[in-house]
């Protein structure tokens, strides 16, 4: 009997702990919500540079400048590395962003969106995919080998920015004719 007593004791402080893990993340997900009012979109050319931030014709011509030396290669490598994922930080939070206003639009939908809801989780599945991709190309590229193409992670975001930007004219003109 006493050692039922203690079990449970000892069991408290994580059920405590669980609870409180939970609490946090649910109410972390509710101060991140975004309404329809609140969604900025995104410049549609913010992530082009990207496309051409690690490509190798700049490091070839740095390469074949007078005074050029490896160790001025590695930091131009590093640095434009450090810039590309600062790019990537944004777009995950601009991504991010478009998510939850996609979700707010079909919270606010006057008939059930399964379609919708199907075709965001697609999505999220998507960038997550290719943002793995990405960072795995990232790596290898640190170390030399091949290059990083962020072309269809940035035609995805800009497909799914022109979608919103239909759902919210339809969803605007749905509220003014009531």
């Amino acid at each position: 009997m006493h050692i039922f007593l203690i079990v449970a004791l000892s069991a408290l402080p994580l059920i405590g702990f669980v609870f409180l893990f939970v609490y946090r993340t649910l109410s972390s997900r509710q101060s991140s919500e975004i309404s329809l009012g609140q969604y900025s979109e995104p410049s549609p050319n913010k992530y082009r540079p990207m496309e051409r931030l690690l490509r190798e014709d700049d490091f070839r011509f740095l390469a074949g400048q007078p005074g050029f030396s490896p160790k001025m290669g590695r930091r131009f490598r590093a640095e434009r590395r450090r810039i590309f994922r600062g790019y990537l930080r944004h777009l995950r939070k601009d991504f991010r962003g478009m998510s939850l206003a996609v979700q707010a639009i079909i919270l606010h939908a006057a008939e059930d969106r399964r379609d919708l809801a199907a075709a965001i989780i697609r999505s999220r599945l998507l960038f997550a995919v290719g943002m793995v991709a990405i960072e795995t190309r990232l790596l290898l590229h640190m170390v030399g080998v091949g290059t990083v193409d962020v072309s269809r992670v940035v035609e995805s975001f800009e497909t799914m920015q022109a979608e919103i930007r239909l759902l919210l004219a339809a969803a605007q003109a749905a509220a003014s004719a009531i």
